[in-house]
């Protein structure tokens, strides 16, 4: 299987297809398999690049301090993308992985061709009315996670009655969660100004969401009303992860989004 030295640590990756460079990033809670239907798909159109994130998937511990998690994160795509020879990118990434990517983008514009943000939303406010009761709800939900994972595959199985196939990767990536370091990546978050840095990116961004989930499709609404150079595209009869509720549908409009931005004809990779 296909590892790389970078950083200080060993990424595991997949690289398929062949020319533009698509970079498919997961969230904090999953791996690579998240972007399954995307890598089947794109590698006949484009060279896709799968890999999972440090402390994440068969990729290397996260030892690092809470507080350097998401920029040593950056670090670690950037070597990857130069052992792989690769200029500049196309970045898909979903969730939490989605703050990731931004941060990336900001620190390297030269890198990324277009930003495709999916289920993406700024973190909340930590220090507002109420918050603190918030923060323990969460901490407490984080905490579960410590739990066997057979206790919640029936409410997963129920949530996602309608989209088997998302249901069959989550319920893979519950088993194999790697729960301390998934709760680390999330309190680093709250060190990460996504809104700040968010609002200086100058490469085209596509926000994608769901419409099942009103509280994240609002939530997605105004942080796409942020971006400097945004699209906002909403797929019907999904949630969150909705490029898995509806993979067909994600594909056919990514697609469509990359050839209106003329990426595949540009040689800017």
């Amino acid at each position: 299987m296909p590892y790389i030295d970078v950083n200080g640590t060993t990424l595991y990756y997949e690289v398929s297809g062949s020319g533009l460079p698509i970079v498919f990033i997961h969230d904090y809670s999953t791996s690579h398999h998240l972007f399954e239907p995307q890598a089947e798909y794109f590698s006949k159109r484009a060279k896709v690049i799968l890999f999972d994130l440090r402390g994440n998937g068969q990729s290397g511990k996260m030892d690092v301090e809470i507080s350097r998690i998401v920029d040593t994160q950056c670090e670690d795509l950037k070597g990857l993308l130069d052992g792989l020879s690769v200029e500049r990118a196309v970045i898909v990434a979903c969730s939490s992985g989605a703050v990731l990517a931004q941060k990336f983008a900001y620190l390297n514009p030269e890198r990324v061709i277009n930003l495709v943000l999916v289920d993406n939303y700024f973190q909340g406010d930590y220090t507002a009315k109420g918050s603190k009761v918030l923060e323990l709800f969460q901490i407490c939900a984080w905490v579960a996670h410590y739990l066997p994972a057979e206790m919640f595959i029936r409410s997963l199985r129920i949530t996602y009655n309608k989209w088997l196939s998302a249901y069959h990767i989550l319920r893979r990536e519950l088993v194999h969660e790697r729960t301390t370091e998934l709760i680390k990546q999330r309190l680093a978050l709250r060190h990460t100004d996504s809104y700040g840095f968010a609002l200086r990116l100058q490469v085209p961004v596509l926000c994608v969401s769901g419409n099942q989930n009103e509280r994240v499709l609002e939530q997605v609404r105004q942080t796409a009303a942020k971006y400097p150079l945004a699209t906002l595209a909403i797929l019907e009869d999904a949630m969150y992860p909705s490029h898995l509720c509806q993979p067909q549908h994600f594909n056919q409009l990514l697609l469509d989004y990359l050839k209106d931005q003329q990426c595949f004809q540009r040689k800017i990779y």
